[in-house]
């Protein structure tokens, strides 16, 4: 490993020396600002359990006590550490805290509820966009009626017989017309995408071709989505990842087998074919001097130059499938896992969405019911880090670390936030019935901890795709663990990350640890310039406040603004803020709610074009607020204490970027006072 450890001390040239002893003249005046009076802070601590408004006090001016003479001692000690003066608390009306827990609990439940944000970068379903028919015609509903025996026959005479147009068109119809064509319709789409080639076609054809039968598929997912419940022993058979009794030993898991298939071709391809987006075709120059002269039928001859793949036979897709060049096998496998990911993304969020108003323990891990993502990963309430995730992992740092396409490398990293989000959904905690969120589950932080390490093995060296891969995480909670992870390999400490690890770290005056940028040869990629260091600690530090949905709460303690709930569209004339229709909790009706629009009733059911579906707010969830108040309470301190530290550090270090978002963050609470680091 060539990057720098921590025990490593970076030399700094003697204009830091001289602004370090320019600072340090200053830490007397700082320490005697911070001890005041730990049996007041203790005090202010206890005080957190019921909300977070006496700790903003409507940025009220900061007294800061005046030390004694016996805490001068101990001064040296808190150094370190980030201490907040306490502020004269107002007393608070039993009616002010009530709204403030309520607003508080909204804002959590819209960032809970918002099922499509959980998983960012994955294609919302449009069953998430009416949960009610969903329900219904889905999650309550029977098999899909099948074809007529003659016409079955017939699809597959098409296939048989290599008329593939034919087929696809009655794919088509038959997806149109609501009849689930046959179980494994999804395998020999598969299969054809893998075995296309343009023996006796044009390239032209053969484009259109390979495009529709990737148009049908996702058609056909459309139309029978993997949340039909009667549908759910098809897609895992799909999958090849059925029950013990089901599985069929000769059909292994799909996943698995793209997934090799990928790690042969990022050995085999070049780095121009893996920098750069590879057709799925190619020209193709059948050797016919070899055939004169080799001894063959003219049966076998006509069939190398048709279409020869049979689909009665036992015979494998990956006989030709390897026969083409790696930059169009590349392509067609990055293909099928995009097809793949999509039916675990969008049964995955049709569970959170028919899942999230339960009261509980989530059943995450229930056979019946289990997202296919748990079982494609083999994850259990014990277990994350299985075989097929860790070469997961594996593939996405080995591809990044060789500068895979963009568009490319976005599939693999889909296939990582689906798996990160299921870890930490199945680790959700409730306390008394109400849902402690968001929370970082500690075994999803292990397993971002596991991640980092499997990608600091497959990229020892270069800096530059460390800070290319960061921004390129979907999930907040892994970019910023992820960046944390990378900065504890030069001078971070090894504390959880948030608002107080980073007071500290500039309080520390870390940065001066990190040359300048001008001060680095531009071929050297083994050392952090300053300048990056602090980019991607405030790029963490945002992702840490953009995860807890920490600027709405902050703007309702300054406007007291009431926070709105989630609303969604329905079809019904009568609608009203009352709910909707969520898993198996039901309608939660709210009656003040509905005898405000009472009046309304007898003119809505009267309308005979409804001119557009109306809204109806979402359930709010029950959070946990009171435990939530104390977190968001002590990271909205340490984010105004910063303001104040990062004042200081602009006289020897650039921190525009800082002010910026934190003065567009805290708005007009400007610090009442300035403390010397």
């Amino acid at each position: 490993m060539s990057l720098p450890s921590k025990d490593i001390e970076i030399p700094i040239d003697k204009d830091s020396n001289e602004i370090k002893s320019e600072m340090d003249s200053n830490v007397t005046a700082t320490d005697q600002m911070e001890t005041d009076g730990h049996a007041e802070i203790a005090n202010a601590k206890m005080d957190t359990h019921y909300d977070a408004d006496c700790e903003m006090n409507e940025s009220a001016p900061e007294d800061v006590v005046k030390d004694e003479p016996a805490a001068s001692v101990a001064a040296a000690e808190d150094d370190l550490s980030t201490v907040v003066a306490p502020i004269n608390r107002p007393v608070i009306d039993s009616k002010t805290r009530h709204n403030l827990k309520w607003n508080l609990r909204v804002i959590i439940s819209n960032l809970y509820m918002n099922s499509e944000q959980r998983l960012p970068g994955a294609r919302v379903p449009k069953c998430l966009h009416n949960t009610s028919l969903c329900v219904s015609k889905h999650r309550c509903s029977m098999l899909p009626d099948a074809p007529d025996i003659s016409i079955a026959q017939e699809l597959r005479n098409n296939l048989y017989n290599k008329h593939y147009e034919t087929f696809l068109d009655m794919l088509e119809a038959m997806a149109l017309q609501s009849v689930y064509p046959d179980e494994a319709v999804f395998d020999r789409l598969f299969d054809m995408i893998m075995i296309l080639t343009n023996k006796t076609l044009t390239i032209a054809e053969l484009r259109s071709r390979y495009n529709n039968v990737i148009r049908i598929y996702y058609l056909l997912v459309d139309a029978f989505p993997p949340c039909w419940t009667a549908l759910r022993p098809y897609y895992l058979d799909f999958l090849g990842v059925g029950s013990a009794s089901e599985q069929k030993p000769e059909k292994p898991q799909k996943l698995q087998i793209f997934l090799d298939l990928l790690q042969e071709c990022l050995n085999k391809c070049s780095d121009t074919e893996l920098k750069e987006y590879t057709k799925y075709y190619e020209e193709f120059d059948h050797a016919y001097a070899e055939e004169e002269n080799a001894n063959l039928s003219q049966e076998s001859l006509l069939m190398r130059h048709v279409q020869d793949y049979d689909w009665q036979g036992s015979k494998q897709w990956l006989d030709d499938f390897k026969q083409m060049s790696t930059g169009v096998r590349l392509a067609r496998v990055f293909d099928a896992l995009a097809m793949i990911c999509w039916v675990l993304e969008r049964e995955f969020m049709s569970w959170l969405d028919h899942n999230r108003m339960q009261q509980a323990e989530p059943d995450i891990f229930q056979d019946e019911s289990k997202p296919f993502a748990l079982i494609v990963f083999g994850m259990t309430p014990d277990t994350r880090l299985t075989k097929i995730t860790r070469q997961l992992l594996r593939l996405y740092s080995r591809a990044a670390a060789k500068s895979l396409h963009p568009d490319r490398l976005a599939i693999l990293q889909r296939f990582v936030s689906l798996l990160m989000e299921a870890s930490n959904t199945a680790e959700l905690e409730y306390v008394e019935s109400s849902l402690i969120y968001p929370s970082l589950g500690p075994q999803t932080r292990h397993l971002i901890g596991e991640f980092f390490k499997i990608f600091k093995t497959e990229n020892p060296t270069h800096i530059s795709t460390y800070i290319r891969t960061i921004p390129q995480q979907n999930q907040r909670y892994v970019r910023f663990e992820f960046a944390n992870h990378f900065l504890q390999l030069f001078y971070c400490s090894n504390a959880p990350f948030g608002p107080e690890k980073v007071c500290e770290e500039l309080k520390s005056k870390q940065w001066l640890k990190y040359k300048p940028r001008s001060s680095i040869d531009e071929d050297d990629d083994e050392q952090l310039s300053r300048e990056d260091y602090l980019k991607i600690l405030l790029t963490a530090l945002q992702d840490y406040c953009l995860w807890l949905n920490l600027q709405p709460f902050w703007k309702y303690m300054k406007t007291k603004v009431s926070v709105q709930p989630l609303q969604t569209r329905t079809t019904s004339p009568l609608a009203t803020p009352v709910g909707v229709v969520t898993g198996e909790v039901g309608k939660i009706f709210m009656l003040d709610e509905m005898q405000k629009e009472a009046h309304t009733w007898k003119q809505r059911i009267n309308y005979k074009v409804i001119v557009s579906k109306p809204k109806v707010n979402l359930p709010v969830a029950r959070i946990s607020a009171s435990k939530m108040a104390e977190l968001y309470g002590s990271d909205l301190r340490q984010l105004r204490y910063l303001r104040r530290v990062l004042q200081e550090a602009m006289r020897f270090v650039d921190v525009t970027d800082w002010l910026d978002y934190l003065g567009n963050f805290l708005a007009e609470d400007e610090p009442q006072l300035k403390i010397g680091i």
